[in-house]
């Protein structure tokens, strides 16, 4: 019988009913012994007390066994001496449970080398669930060559970390076939990650198993650890340890998501909480000739951003600090969020994460990740919705997150290779503390409304599919002092509409361009005027 794996000793365990036992001691002795809870060890000590007897199990022999002399060890002290307890084999040596109906503990038993499953250590690191994809690569990496087993459990309570594959014993079973998730990290093909994957395997004749626990807790967040159970002992202490910093060391240095275009996005549960999830956005192919600004705004971005950036090492080393705040203003319509996509294209070296108002209640978690995927640009739009001047402020919550913001900039490492770029429509409503404290803002760039030779070059680019001569593209110039990028976008899709419905699609006349100008820029439609991104009048 010693080399008969654990797993093929079914054993069950009968508690029979008497007269003398207290129904409270009955059930204290099943939450000790047995583990139940309060309510299960209830409802097992009613049907005991009705039905005369239950049977509990199956475990393998040597659990079974000790949770028998538990019992009969302890009954006294609740005074239930003389509460009768029994062993019974549930199955032959030859004949194995079906796979269907294997227990957790069986094939954790059976690995183990039949060492007693109360012993075995386990150690877990925490990680933040947005690094799923990183953390389960880096652990099949540490787990390379290992049997992969599926854990299936009742509900979807049971069966969340080793701990509880090990002690609930009557709720998690093995099965065959492993369930798994597709990530979307932005490439050909999403990441196809298991979501109950048992690994065993050994590491220098030690027996390991790992269990990435993936699965939400009882406010619907989702919580991600990576657990690594082994025999105790100094070496198997020692193989634990290199495990765990590799599997941090791959997680941190990680390429599922660095140089990609991020934002933290929130699906909403029915309680009204969100959890996290990392979205990866197109990263646009934008050519040169597509930012279209005035040369000196042109060259301020390219010197305090895109050379700032492919210097920065060489200023640290100098002394000089690796960080930078950038604020990127104007009238709305000018092109900001278009300068924030072309800068993102300029630094594909670069991780970006793009802040939305909606978002800056998670400034905190965006600053860890910028460190984290460094180097990184974190843009934060519509900075004055969080950075306004504090006498403005609704709430103490507005300037919580001011404070907050505020906090994690000044908390960058100089050497950290970290831009900050923020955009608004309204610098003059920003907190002067933002402005005027060094490390903060170190420089602004006004994103202004175009001039005559921006136009020239915005109509051109935004009526590429237009036949317009020349005299046409001057009177549109010459009309449209004053507007912004976005009217004359508008504008050449207004001209494209209207030389459809005259029947020559494409081709602009100078009818076209007086006709459509009136309609735009006329005083009787002075909201869509400001709509668009008219000349203000």
């Amino acid at each position: 019988m010693k080399d008969t794996p654990d797993w093929l000793q079914d054993v069950s365990i009968t508690v029979h009913n008497d007269d003398h036992s207290p129904f409270d001691g009955v059930v204290a002795l099943l939450r000790r012994c047995v583990g139940f809870g309060e309510d299960n060890a209830r409802n097992w000590a009613r049907h005991i007390d009705r039905n005369g007897s239950a049977t509990l199990g199956p475990w393998s022999a040597s659990i079974a066994t000790e949770i028998h002399a538990e019992l009969e060890r302890l009954a006294p002290r609740y005074g239930c001496a003389s509460l009768r307890v029994t062993l019974e084999r549930n199955q032959t040596e030859a004949t194995p449970p079906k796979a269907s109906s294997r227990k957790a503990h069986h094939v954790l038993g059976e690995h183990f080398h039949g060492v007693d499953l109360t012993e075995v250590v386990i150690v877990k690191r925490e990680f933040p669930t947005y690094l799923r994809v990183d953390v389960q690569r880096a652990v099949e990496a540490a787990a390379a060559g290992a049997r992969r087993v599926g854990v299936h459990s009742r509900t979807r309570w049971d069966a969340s970390d080793l701990a509880s594959l090990i002690s609930e014993r009557d709720q998690a079973k093995v099965v065959g076939a492993l369930q798994f998730d597709d990530i979307d990290i932005g490439e050909d093909a999403p990441v196809r990650l298991a979501t109950n994957c048992l690994s065993l395997f050994e590491r220098d004749g030690v027996p390991v198993a790992t269990w990435v626990n993936t699965r939400n807790d009882e406010a619907n967040q989702p919580q991600l650890s990576v657990e690594v159970a082994t025999p105790a002992g100094d070496e198997p202490g020692r193989i634990v340890g290199r495990m765990l910093n590799a599997i941090e060391e791959a997680v941190a240095s990680g390429r599922s998501y660095r140089g990609k275009v991020l934002s933290l996005e929130a699906s909403e549960s029915f309680n009204g909480l969100a959890a996290r999830t990392l979205t990866v956005h197109f990263r646009e192919a934008m050519g040169e000739d597509e930012l279209i600004l005035p040369t000196v705004v042109r060259a301020a971005l390219e010197r305090h951003i895109v050379d700032f950036a492919a210097n920065r090492r060489r200023l640290v080393e100098l002394g000089q600090s690796g960080r930078k705040g950038v604020l990127l203003y104007g009238p709305p319509g000018t092109g900001k969020t278009h300068t924030v996509r072309y800068l993102a294209q300029r630094l594909s070296d670069h991780t970006t994460f793009l802040v939305t108002a909606e978002q800056v209640g998670l400034i905190d978690v965006y600053f860890r990740l910028a460190r984290l995927f460094a180097p990184s640009m974190l843009v934060l739009e519509d900075a004055d919705l969080i950075a306004r001047q504090r006498e403005s402020m609704a709430s103490a919550c507005d300037q919580v997150l001011l404070n907050r913001l505020l906090n994690e900039m000044d908390g960058l490492r100089r050497d950290a290779e970290i831009l900050v770029v923020m955009t608004t429509n309204r610098p003059e409503v920003l907190e002067e503390a933002l402005l005027q404290r060094p490390g903060r803002i170190d420089h602004a760039i006004e994103v202004p409304v175009p001039d005559a030779d921006c136009r020239a070059r915005l109509i051109r680019l935004y009526g590429k599919g237009l036949s317009m001569a020349a005299g046409e593209v001057d009177a549109l110039v010459a009309r449209t002092s004053g507007v912004t990028a976005s009217f004359i976008k508008e504008l050449a899709r207004r001209l494209a509409q209207h030389s459809i419905e005259a029947g020559r699609a494409g081709s602009i006349a100078a009818a076209d361009v007086d006709t459509v100008l009136t309609e735009m820029l006329g005083e009787r439609d002075s909201l869509n005027i400001r709509l668009l991104g008219g000349a203000a009048g």
